[in-house]
Formats: structure tokens, sequence, C-alpha cells
């Protein structure tokens, strides 16, 4: 089987950042094959690559090597790691975009040998001179531990978590994507299938009352809410913009009466 590349990064289109990563990786494994998860993750921002990353990798095929550039103290002394889990091999910088996939059985290994980089790194592009290269290593079978050695300390990100409390769940939004919907925290797991009352969502000034199976369940124009295809409680607004209609932004609370 071809060995599978993952690319999720904050590159956009509009720059060659992208393609000339595809081409160091090809020059290396050149039977690669490379998958865009997406290169539209908003400059600079570590938290939406690792909730992308964490609602996608589970979906490609065992041993699939996911490169993850979104790296805001690229030059810095932040290290480049890579994550090596049961079912894949995740590699990035070590500012806790790989967050979503660190359980007590990864082992995560600093890459700190040089003669798996491109020659003399620049300060600005590790993502063509430091973690292209080293994805298309491990894709031809390098082990992690002739790249760099073993660390237990690498950066987390600390994501929100939901309140529950007896009668109320109170939550806040993670994630907007680019239709508008409102992704929260609230799990389907903290909602409880065998309630016969109808629940009632609160989002600022909104009130929203029962969950939708589907978006065409609403009138064009109207708001309500469902479980997403990631499990997680949706804010949208049928064939509009949940994000300007209810003037919500990430961060934003909302609560849930049982």
């Amino acid at each position: 089987m071809r060995a599978v590349i993952t690319l999720t990064t904050d590159f956009g289109l509009a720059d060659p950042f992208a393609g000339v990563m595809k081409g160091v990786i090809l020059n290396l494994a050149p039977k690669a094959q490379i998958i865009d998860i997406t290169h539209q993750i908003e400059p600079q921002n570590i938290r939406q690559a690792a909730l992308t990353l964490e609602s996608a990798h589970s979906y490609f095929p065992k041993n699939t090597v996911h490169l993850v550039v979104v790296d805001p103290g690229v030059g810095s002394e932040r290290r480049p790691i890579a994550v090596k889990t049961r079912t894949a091999t995740f590699l990035g910088p070590d500012n806790g975009v790989l967050t979503s996939v660190m359980a007590p059985s990864s082992r995560v290994y600093e890459l700190t040998k040089t003669k798996y980089f491109l020659e003399s790194p620049s300060s600005t592009f590790h993502g063509r001179d430091v973690f292209a290269p080293a994805a298309a290593w491990v894709a031809v079978g390098t082990p992690l531990s002739r790249m760099g050695r073993k660390i237990d300390d690498p950066h987390i990100l600390k994501f929100p978590q939901p309140a529950v409390h007896e009668n109320t769940i109170t939550g806040e939004i993670i994630s907007i994507d680019r239709f508008g919907n409102l992704i929260s925290n609230i799990t389907s797991e903290l909602l409880d299938p065998s309630q016969t009352e109808p629940l009632t969502l609160l989002i600022g000034r909104h009130r929203i009352r029962g969950l939708k199976a589907h978006y065409s369940q609403l009138k064009p124009g109207e708001v309500g809410c469902l479980i997403n295809s990631w499990g997680r409680l949706e804010v949208f607004c049928r064939e509009g913009n949940a994000k300007n209609k209810l003037k919500c932004r990430v961060g934003t609370s909302l609560t849930i009466k049982k």
C-alpha cells in the first residue's frame, strides 16, 4: 500500500508554500500519496488546527503520516516534534497543535537529527525545510528513534470544557465553519437521549427550542441546533449564516436547559 501523507496548514492557496512542501516530500518519497486536509486554517490559529486534526485523522488508513504546519513560532526555540500513536504518526511544531492526538500510550519525539531536514533550513519556512522532509522519511519507514529523542513534556493546549449541572449544561463556541455554523464544546454524550421534553438552548439573547435532525427541518433563515457529523452540538441558520445572524464568535457562551 502506498504511504499516505496528509497536510494541514494555514498557508492558503494563493502562495506556493503548500505546493513546495509537496515537491520536497515527493523528492524523498516519490510513491507517497499526499492528501490535503486543508490549507485554510486561519493564520496562526493553533486551536483551530488542533480541532481540525481531531475531526479528520481517524478517517485515514492505518500508518498515515499527518503533517500539521500552523507555526507562529517558526524560527524560534520551539521544538519540531513527532507523535507516534497506535494508528498513525503526526508531525508538527511543539505549540499544542498536536494536542488532540496525545494519549498515555503515545510516544513523543523531538526531531533533532538534521540529516533528515533539508540543508541549511531557513528561519521562516520550516514547513519546507524541516517538516516536509521529516514526514517523507517517516513515510518511507524511518524509525522516529533515529530522527530524534523521546520527550515527555510536549506542549498541551487547554481546551474549554463544558460545565454540567443537574438541570443545565454551559459550554461555548469553539469553532465556526465557512458556512457560519457555530460548533460548541458540548458533545452528544452529555445529552440525555431518554429525555422526553425538548431541550432549550440559550445563546446571547436567542432561545432555541429542541434539537433538529437535519438542516432542512427549518425554513430558510431560521436558526436551530443539531448534533453535527463530529458529534458536537452545532447552531445553524438554514441557508444563512448563524455567526452573522446571532452576532457570535469563538468563545461565545451557550447554555442548555434540560
